[in-house]
């Protein structure tokens, strides 16, 4: 098993598989991604294994099916939805929140029956992926399928994994151990591990300062983001400018390397 993907990362454009074309075979492309993207919320490093090959199939899509992986196995139940359209949206949203990796919706009451996989519900709009036109969108944008024509759905009953961010608190914080007093805040590059991995900053991670002007001591402050959650704090002296100043000027010296590169930066550096 490899690490669960987020819910962000099972709607990259490679886990959904798309129908050349009109092939009366929507239920099965619909159910095929609903089923990859269960198994990449279970961490299955075999989820691609997962194709329309898969589904077992004598025309349509079984009301009760299981798809199994080297890692795997997962089973598919079917339901029915029924009401006015207020009373589906209700049930819709309810099937949603206990299904994370979405549901094959199916509209058969319309003049041409097709199905889409149901991701999500936000703000008021329901999102969804249609094999079809190979876009994930608004429900209203695709392929004939809405709320009010919704008659029946499937979806994974055996266990999916709802990710729970990582902790990012016993994260390790790289940074230089002092930075120079200068004109404006001081905000040295931040390097995160957590364990053996490498968090990358505005993926994984954000980073703040506190009391980062003046000399003394500052905080830098890295907030989980995406898979990872919580903070974690390091500090980081501020010292006085004329020290760094006296260092730097003795090292070029030293090494005859003082020119207007070295004294621009220096210029820079102001004592408190």
């Amino acid at each position: 098993m490899a690490n669960a993907a987020t819910i962000q990362e099972t709607l990259a454009d490679d886990v959904f598989q798309n129908e050349p074309g009109s092939t009366g075979r929507c239920t099965i492309y619909a159910a095929t991604n609903m089923l990859r993207r269960a198994a990449l919320l279970n961490g299955d490093a075999n989820w691609a294994s997962i194709t329309t090959s898969s589904i077992p199939t004598s025309g349509g899509l079984p009301w009760s099916f299981s798809v199994p992986t080297s890692s795997a196995s997962y089973a598919v139940e079917h339901g029915s939805i029924s009401g006015t359209d207020e009373e589906k949206t209700a049930q819709l949203i309810e099937i949603l929140e206990e299904n994370p990796a979405g549901i094959v919706l199916y509209a058969g009451n319309c003049s041409s029956p097709h199905a889409v996989l149901l991701l999500g519900y936000e703000d008021g709009t329901f999102y969804a992926h249609d094999s079809l036109t190979g876009a994930t969108s608004v429900l209203d944008e695709c392929v004939t399928v809405r709320v009010s024509n919704a008659s029946s759905y499937w979806y994974v009953s055996s266990d999916v994994s709802d990710p729970d961010p990582v902790p990012i608190a016993d994260a390790t914080i790289s940074l230089s151990s002092s930075e120079a007093h200068t004109k404006d805040a001081v905000e040295p590059a931040v390097g995160v591990t957590l364990g053996s991995t490498s968090l990358v900053e505005g993926t994984d991670f954000t980073v703040s300062y506190e009391n980062n002007v003046d000399v003394g001591t500052a905080t830098v402050t890295v907030t989980g983001v995406g898979r990872y959650a919580g903070t974690a704090t390091s500090s980081f002296q501020i010292v006085p400018g004329s020290s760094l100043i006296q260092k730097a000027c003795s090292t070029a010296v030293a090494n005859g390397s003082a020119d207007k590169t070295s004294s621009a930066a220096l210029a820079s550096v102001v004592t408190p």
